[in-house]
């Protein structure tokens, strides 16, 4: 009786089925500023086969590609801005986390109004065709995809 009381009503709109299914990616172009967890989100510049990062010549080995993004706190609250929001991904769907040992510093708190200019250094294979900055909020799922 209890499995047929289940099956027979619908489930709550509240669950984690339906809170999924709510959840969108959002599509933008490279000159596109855009919205992200308290913040505006821009790609300044993209960097293919990086020689330099942050003022300081590249010396790990591999093709390194850079992407810097301007991070605006556009809330009333205070913020924490965070790295390993951004990915990159290939035109294979592989996707490139950014590198720790150059970019030491995850996360940044900025207040209201405030601007970051963040560089992302990514160590990508040399025949990586790299197509999208991919942003995206582990905590509710936010995907926004930037095409390069």
């Amino acid at each position: 009786m209890l499995i047929f009381v289940l099956e027979t009503y619908p489930m709550p709109e509240d669950t984690a089925t339906a809170g999924q299914s709510e959840v969108q990616e959002q599509q933008v172009a490279a000159d596109e500023a855009f919205e992200f967890g308290g913040f505006s989100i821009a790609v300044e510049d993209v960097e293919m086969d990086a020689t330099h990062f942050d003022g300081d010549p590249i010396t790990a080995p591999g093709t390194y590609v850079v992407v810097t993004v301007r991070v605006e706190n556009i809330s009333q609250e205070p913020q924490e801005a965070d790295r390993r929001w951004f990915r990159l991904e290939d035109a294979e769907g592989a996707v490139y986390e950014y590198d720790d040992d150059m970019a030491i510093r995850t996360r940044q708190d900025v207040n209201p109004g405030n601007t970051l200019v963040v560089p992302n250094p990514y160590s990508v294979p040399a025949d990586a065709e790299i197509t999208h900055l991919v942003v995206v909020d582990e905590e509710d799922g936010a995907v926004v995809r930037v095409e390069l």
